[in-house]
């Protein structure tokens, strides 16, 4: 017998479809809650939970320069000449050119401002009135970014330092997201993991997913959603939670919990090992909330919604 223990009241509660309309609309901010545009699957979408693999794509690369193993060719054309450069001219040019390049000055997105930082940052989605929601802002972003670049978690207790590394990446971010591309990790944005209170409440924090939840949604998105996958609910702040009449332990104010849509069965969602709670649709016995609560992911709380 599964336990029976829901993340959320039946009664009224944003993880049942039938109640998706009912949330309050956002403020007038710009920020869509729409979903985010797909991008195409690639041999690189791998579920990192996986016995035969992990998420071993090249991560974009946030450093300036040329790699240390690009190929030299054993010949190219002189401008104006018919004939090949010898192999060892090449390798001279070659290594001049690394030189120049090393020593030529290039953009510094460490130099980016406080202003600018928290620009990038609302433009992302985040709320940010203050200097502390400045660098809880900062710290969300290093805990959800994820697989797009160097981890920006470097064990240090003062996560909401603004490194050289940070930097980059909500720089790499921003332009990500002006160019329609994910934000957070390869297949999800920070918008789309944002309280769906519309900032209606004064202390709602916008956007908190846990690292792990952020590598569940990959392992979710690849393993069963490969046309993609646009989480219903995922982070939400005490007033909306008790809005929607959703437990006061949800795991959706910790931010490791996701709302799905309920095409995915029981069965499909306990062989992935990783969810320790999975709220199930009595409709059609599919699973429609998925969290990491603790527990073991082999004999995960399971309960059902009306």
């Amino acid at each position: 017998m599964y336990a029976v223990t829901p993340d959320d009241a039946t009664t009224k509660t944003d993880d049942t479809p039938r109640l998706i309309t009912t949330e309050v609309p956002d403020s007038p901010s710009g920020l869509d809650d729409g979903p985010i545009g797909e991008e195409s699957p690639d041999a690189n979408d791998r579920n990192p939970f996986s016995p035969r693999s992990d998420v071993s794509g090249d991560p974009l690369d946030l450093e300036q320069g040329l790699p240390d193993d690009a190929p030299i060719f054993k010949g190219a054309r002189n401008e104006g000449d018919d004939e090949y450069l010898p192999l060892s001219t090449l390798r001279q040019a070659t290594a001049a050119r690394n030189l120049r390049t090393a020593a030529a000055p290039t953009p510094d997105a460490a130099s980016l401002t406080m202003t600018e930082v928290t620009k990038r940052l609302r433009s992302l989605g985040f709320r940010i009135r203050s200097t502390g929601e400045r660098d809880q802002a900062i710290r969300a972003f290093k805990t959800g970014w994820f697989k797009l670049g160097p981890s920006l978690m470097d064990g240090t207790v003062a996560n909401s330092i603004l490194g050289p590394k940070a930097s980059k990446a909500i720089d790499l971010a921003y332009e990500r997201d002006k160019d329609g591309l994910t934000t957070m990790s390869p297949h999800f944005s920070f918008i789309e993991a944002r309280c769906k209170c519309g900032g209606n409440f004064t202390d709602c924090r916008r956007i908190w997913p846990t690292r792990q939840s952020v590598i569940a949604a990959e392992a979710l998105r690849t393993t069963f959603f490969p046309r993609g996958l646009t989480p219903v609910s995922w982070c939400r702040c005490t007033g909306h939670n008790r809005y929607v009449g959703g437990a006061s332990s949800s795991r959706h104010l910790k931010g490791d919990a996701i709302d799905i849509p309920h095409t995915v069965s029981l069965r499909r969602i306990k062989a992935l090992g990783i969810f320790t709670g999975i709220g199930i649709n009595r409709g059609d016995g599919n699973a429609q909330h998925v969290d990491l609560r603790p527990g073991s992911a082999t004999a995960p709380t399971v309960w059902y919604y009306a």
